[in-house]
């Protein structure tokens, strides 16, 4: 996984927000229920801690409406402060569906340096910074989950979020692809 997540960090840093939009869009599951969730939750606790031994992390897979199906920390060291990242990103996919790198992206682009100013969100409430990406299944529009990763600097937890997917889907067993 770690070759693939590398190969990606070094490419989201060149993208323009419409490439970076289309590079998430990419990431479907074939479906997602609690167990996807669930199982997915536990490959991205195990890369992370595979990609990233001495890092203290917060991984967190949500549904849309505030719900959450998986929630765990990787190391010591992670504090109540995570959680407050985790949550102001999540807030972010769930209002503009689409990832909380590519939306500080968009604030990049029109130079402006408050959100507020940008997108009338209150930074206390929300962060565009990357880590959390939408969960999006074959065959539907709107997003079905967020997944969310807080411990890196922002370019490595939104890579690592959507090479997570990325790994994830190509690791289920034919059978879990709902292939006719």
């Amino acid at each position: 996984m770690l070759s693939s997540y590398s190969d990606l960090l070094k490419q989201i840093t060149k993208k323009n927000v419409d490439e970076l939009k289309f590079l998430e869009n990419q990431r479907r599951l074939p479906r997602f229920d609690y167990k996807i969730a669930f199982e997915l939750g536990l490959k991205l606790r195990e890369w992370a801690i595979e990609s990233f031994p001495s890092k203290s992390m917060v991984l967190d897979i949500s549904l849309p409406s505030g719900q959450c199906l998986f929630h765990t920390t990787t190391n010591n060291d992670t504090s109540l402060d995570n959680d407050i990242w985790v949550s102001r990103k999540k807030k972010t996919v769930t209002r503009f569906g689409c990832s909380s790198f590519v939306m500080g992206q968009k604030l990049r682009a029109k130079k402006l340096d408050k959100m507020e100013d940008a997108f009338y969100i209150d930074s206390k409430e929300y962060a565009v910074h990357g880590g959390s990406v939408p969960l999006y299944v074959d065959g539907v529009d709107s997003l079905v989950g967020i997944l969310t990763v807080s411990g890196l600097k922002q370019e490595e937890d939104h890579s690592f979020a959507l090479t997570a997917i990325a790994e994830f889907v190509k690791s289920l067993e034919p059978s879990e692809l709902d292939l006719d």
